[in-house]
């Protein structure tokens, strides 16, 4: 599952430990938003820059006792039949 048109579920939740947030989107109104070949992990980053744990992409990781954003991606929903083919 690289772009969103390799998604094949209804909705996509990022829930994050750390801070106790979560959020549930329509990977339709994902596609709309984003384009349909949009990179999942492009999503994900836009989707958690608010986070006040989420650091810059090459940056240092915290040491053992920092906190970084621990969001995690999952789909939830029946399976879309019909997607839009991956040009990757």
């Amino acid at each position: 599952m690289e772009r969103l048109c390799d998604v094949r579920a209804a909705q996509l939740v990022i829930t994050c430990g750390v801070c106790e947030r979560r959020g549930v989107y329509r990977i339709e109104g994902l596609r709309q938003r984003f384009g349909d070949h949009a990179s999942v992990l492009d999503v994900y980053l836009r989707l958690t820059q608010t986070c006040r744990y989420q650091r810059e992409v090459g940056s240092r990781q915290p040491n053992v006792y920092g906190v970084g954003c621990r969001a995690k991606l999952d789909t939830t929903g029946a399976a879309v039949k019909g997607g839009l083919p991956s040009r990757t």
